[in-house]
């Protein structure tokens, strides 16, 4: 959070450390393809398909995936 008054050494050093924690999401945010779907999905989460056996919803493909709580679907 920014002073008030600041300098512009105070503003980089925000900007700053707003990069290094989107820099760490983005490090454990990082999706490797999968062969097949993930076990016990919980609804919301995402997976990236490699494409294998056409996919998880089996005709869309390679691509990235949405579980819906109780099918994959294909995003894009």
């Amino acid at each position: 959070m920014l002073p008030e008054e600041y300098s512009a050494k105070t503003v980089q050093d925000e900007i700053d450390t707003l990069q290094n924690a989107l820099d760490s999401l983005l490090r454990r945010l990082t999706m490797v393809p999968l062969a097949s779907a993930p076990l016990n999905p919980k609804e919301g989460y995402m997976a990236l398909s490699d494409g294998t056996g056409s996919g998880f919803d089996a005709t869309s493909g390679a691509g990235l995936y949405r579980y819906s709580g109780s099918a994959w679907i294909f995003i894009g």
